[in-house]
């Protein structure tokens, strides 16, 4: 006759209201660290079409990072307020650590953006982004800064190792916030803008969105005293953006409606880290738009709801090591031009932004061909897989600008435990559907040239990213 065994769980009741079960949650060592990586003068802000350099700080960027587990199994999470990660500073960064933590391995490393539009340009991202070259002075203190942020981002995580301590770590997704719309136009999509108070909705009811808010909550093990909160959303950090906000709001740095959350949940919360994510929200953005307090509304859902869930929510242990894998691949682009259909865009002076950036690209292209040599058939992609023990969350860091459909999709065939996380990594351009490139738009057309491509993706290159998730899904299985 089989026995069976049940085990009985003792619910602790944490500081704040979080219930934590004692027998299924052992101590992991946890460390979390911030540091401000402001432009200690001004720098060419990535929103600016002007060219114009920042004139203020409005709001202090800042890196964040969360080591998690011992030496053998360390991970190590960075996320700074930025417009994305240059493929060359992740990689720099990834090398950096190594040297100093031989056991780090680049699979063992995850280095996001929040996606701010207030933030410094970054030396290779979007060189295209104002048409060409910026002056040389301009490109200089580029390059200065993003030195600066790389030394910052080595930094900041040495601080978050050598801070772990016993900790109990939980996470939900059962958080829900309402603020994201997909941006995109077609099938009843509404653009609203309200001169006078300055903001402008966007509202699509037909097209898919997702208002799930995952948290992870790191505690001390002996104290139950929160230490730090991870959260991602699936929406464009662009709150300030706005009709007439624009010319309301200075040129000013700024974290938008993500940073503002970070600082109010460390506001909230004494002595926590309080680290953003975005999810797939490539084609997402928020429902209102325009100016500070507009983003600080939305950033006040966020927190609100991380409140409610750590009062209330259902929190499951998350225990180690995790299981890690890193693939590369490569998104196929459709064929680029004939030589001779590349003149005529190369020697036609742009009427705006888009339209100048691809007369730039276009031009770089046929040099390139006129020197025999051919321009690259696809897009470097990178998927990055986390998983932890059963119960736990499984990581899915994906490089790009990331739309909506491959969240909805990875989630459909994965499982509700998959976290998405996008802006990871690398910045190579939108990642976009098959959907989505058959409808046309922004994220599958003009804004190619910003990212220095001259073509769209082909079709193929979503079941190319689903079959790369799938490899490093494998490998952690």
């Amino acid at each position: 006759m089989k026995t069976r065994i049940v085990t009985f769980l003792l619910l602790v009741a944490m500081p704040g209201g979080l219930l934590l079960s004692a027998s299924a949650n052992d101590p992991i060592s946890a460390g979390a660290a911030r540091i401000d990586i402001s432009p200690t003068g001004p720098v060419q802000l990535i929103n600016v079409s002007d060219q114009g350099e920042s004139s203020e700080i409005g709001q202090q960027l800042f890196a964040r990072a969360l080591a998690i587990g011992g030496d053998e199994h360390l991970l190590v999470l960075l996320s700074f307020d930025g417009i994305g990660i240059p493929a060359s500073l992740a990689e720099s960064v990834a090398v950096d650590l190594k040297s100093v933590f031989p056991f780090l391995t680049r699979d063992r490393i995850a280095i996001c953006a929040t996606h701010t539009h207030w933030a410094p340009h970054l030396k290779d991202l979007l060189g295209n982004i104002f048409g060409g070259p910026l002056p040389g002075d301009r490109q200089k203190r580029v390059d200065e800064y993003t030195e600066f942020l790389r030394d910052r981002l080595v930094e900041v995580a040495r601080q978050a190792i050598a801070t772990r301590e016993p900790s109990l770590i939980t996470w939900t997704n059962g958080g829900r916030v309402t603020f994201a719309a997909n941006r995109r136009m077609e099938a009843g999509g509404q653009l609203i803008r309200d001169e006078e108070k300055g903001l402008m909705i966007t509202w699509n009811p037909n097209a898919p969105v997702d208002h799930t808010l995952p948290v992870m909550a790191i505690r001390d093990a002996a104290s139950g005293q929160l230490r730090a909160l991870h959260f991602s959303y699936a929406c464009h950090n662009v709150a300030i953006t706005g009709a007439t906000a624009i010319s309301k709001f200075p040129n000013a740095v700024h974290g938008d409606w993500a940073g503002l959350a970070q600082e109010e949940l460390e506001r909230r919360h004494r002595d926590i880290v309080a680290i953003a994510t975005i999810g797939c929200g490539g084609d997402q953005r928020p429902d209102f738009c325009g100016g500070v307090d507009t983003a600080m509304s939305h950033a006040r859902e966020i927190c609100d709801e991380i409140g409610r869930l750590i009062r209330r929510g259902e929190w499951q242990p998350i225990q180690g090591p995790a299981v890690t894998k890193l693939e590369r691949t490569v998104l196929p682009l459709a064929p680029s031009p004939d030589p001779e259909n590349l003149k005529s865009p190369a020697e036609t002076e742009g009427k705006n932004r888009s339209q100048v950036a691809r007369s730039f690209v276009a031009l770089k292209l046929l040099r390139l061909l006129e020197q025999g040599k051919q321009p690259p058939t696809g897009v470097p992609f990178i998927a990055q897989s986390w998983q932890f023990p059963a119960g736990g969350p499984t990581f899915i860091f994906l490089s790009g600008e990331v739309c909506i459909d491959y969240q909805l999709r990875i989630k459909k065939e994965y499982g509700d435990h998959t976290w998405p996380i996008a802006y990871a990594n690398a910045t190579p351009c939108y990642i976009v559907s098959k959907r989505m490139l058959e409808k046309g738009g922004y994220e599958s057309g003009n804004s190619m040239f910003y990212y220095g491509w001259l073509r769209p993706l082909k079709a193929v290159a979503e079941e190319r990213v689903m079959e790369t998730v799938s490899r490093v899904l494998k490998k952690a299985r």
